[in-house]
């Protein structure tokens, strides 16, 4: 459904299956969520501190600022009906 009755309708758009990964950076402080293939293209380059540093562990280049920052990662899980 696209237009007003997308807006009005009350209905969500479906949720795409699969897995991903959602990306909180610590420098724009952002959210982004990538998908499977993205992600361990992204995770290819990356530091890893859990002991470190707890609330953002990771080093790596961030999806939304294109900048290298220490983030959190949450992995996403969508199961299809």
């Amino acid at each position: 459904m696209h237009g007003k009755r997308a807006l009005y309708s009350g209905e969500h758009p479906p949720q795409a299956r699969g897995a991903g990964i959602t990306v909180h950076c610590s420098r724009c402080a952002g959210a982004t969520t990538v998908g499977a293939r993205r992600a361990l293209l992204l995770l290819a380059p990356s530091l890893h501190l859990p002991v470190i540093r707890p609330r953002y562990p990771s080093l790596l280049r961030c999806p939304g600022c294109h900048r290298v920052s220490w983030v959190r990662l949450v992995l996403r899980v969508t199961a299809g009906t």
